[in-house]
């Protein structure tokens, strides 16, 4: 059954153009900069129809006090669509919005039992299913009537049927009496334009590594690549993509309440990594290392304002610690072993024995560094004894 609003006393207002703005991924500040650009940039007329498509999987708080705000100072019509995917969004956003459309499936939480401060009507609960929380004052309205329009707001499955139900249907703002009735025909030549406002580049890759596992993962890579310009002769650029990664990472910590003795913890691993890349070989201190290191992400997502899963966070940790305790240190004892113009230059040194490995390979260090060279299985060695080193097929023996 349809319920339409009595459109008496309201005023018509002829759109000739719509905006189209999708909040998708994480909501955040890159979703509002992105809006305040827009509105900053442009000068705007009461005959725009500004729409947000709202498919939001996660969301933070301080980004929608700050949309509310945005939205407070614009004064012409405003609408939004929840979907198309089941999407959980708070009634406290909702009420910031002249028309409101939702897709079946949409979970509205916060929604408050006083009807004077109620976007849905008192009779919602008779169309849709309503979950009481915790809080005796707070209630969970599931979004599974019919399509149609109903007090105070719309069911549809696209964003397309919500924008030819405003034109064709007489549905007065929720808010704004002087808004009133929006009048247009969305096939009609009077829309001179139908605008999709997109993020920056910039905006855009914020957005997505505001996603904690991207987070975590961005961040872990950029001192495994610095680890690894250590240890490797190069101009430097490891290093650098690495110092970008760390950079870019680290802008979503303040924004979504990061835990930063997590940190403390990271960078003992850091360590522990810097250590293993040293002896060139992976071994009991690497499985230590890695419980260091899932132990720091527990520790700096705790009390993250993001919601967290905790399986792919593990599979972030193992596919960090393949790159940082094995994939890396085999790479560098690779290098110092089948490098033939460098292992001439240490041809004849004097080293000294740090550990032996096994039969065939020993730790020794020379200068600074730490390499793994070959051995005869037949020869005895000491901690401390000192070597002579000696190339054979372009690897370093003794």
């Amino acid at each position: 059954m349809l319920k339409l609003l009595p459109i008496l006393f309201f005023a018509a207002v002829n759109i000739t153009q719509i905006s189209i703005f999708e909040i998708e991924g994480i909501f955040s500040s890159g979703h509002i900069n992105a809006i305040e650009r827009y509105f900053d940039e442009n000068k705007f007329d009461e005959d725009e129809l500004f729409i947000i498509q709202y498919n939001a999987n996660d969301v933070s708080e301080e980004s929608v006090m700050q949309l509310n705000d945005i939205l407070e100072s614009v004064t012409i019509p405003k609408a939004i669509w929840v979907g198309p995917n089941k999407t959980e969004v708070n009634s406290e956003l909702l009420m910031s919005f002249d028309y409101v459309g939702l897709s079946p499936g949409t979970l509205v939480t916060n929604m408050s039992n006083d009807t004077n401060k109620n976007l849905l009507n008192s009779n919602s609960c008779l169309i849709n299913t309503c979950t009481q929380t915790t809080q005796q004052s707070d209630s969970t309205i599931l979004i599974s009537g019919e399509e149609g329009i109903y007090e105070g707001y719309m069911i549809v499955g696209s964003i397309g049927a919500f924008i030819e139900n405003l034109g064709m249907e007489n549905i007065s703002s929720n808010i704004d009496t002087s808004i009133g009735v929006v009048n247009f025909d969305i096939n009609s030549s009077a829309i001179q334009e139908i605008k999709f406002i997109k993020p920056s580049i910039a905006e855009r890759f914020y957005i997505s590594i505001s996603n904690p596992l991207f987070t975590y993962m961005f961040f872990g890579l950029g001192f495994a690549l610095i680890g690894l310009e250590l240890f490797a002769i190069g101009p430097g650029i490891m290093a650098f993509i690495g110092a970008l990664l760390i950079s870019f990472s680290s802008m979503t910590f303040n924004e979504f309440g990061l835990n930063y003795y997590g940190l403390f913890i990271f960078l003992i691993s850091f360590l522990t990594y810097i250590k293993i890349l040293s002896r060139g070989y992976f071994g009991f201190l690497g499985i230590g290392s890695f419980l260091i290191l899932h132990s720091s992400c527990l520790v700096m997502f705790n009390n993250y304002e993001l919601k967290i899963n905790q399986f792919l966070m593990f599979g972030c940790s193992i596919m960090l610690a393949f790159f940082y305790f094995i994939a890396i240190p085999t790479v560098i004892r690779s290098r110092l072993t089948t490098d033939t113009s460098a292992m001439s230059s240490l041809s004849g040194k004097k080293a000294q024995v740090v550990e032996v490995l096994n039969e065939q390979q020993v730790l020794v260090k020379l200068g600074l560094k730490q390499i793994v060279v070959n051995k005869n299985k037949d020869r005895s060695l000491k901690e401390m004894q000192d070597v002579i080193l000696s190339e054979e097929d372009g690897k370093l023996s003794i």
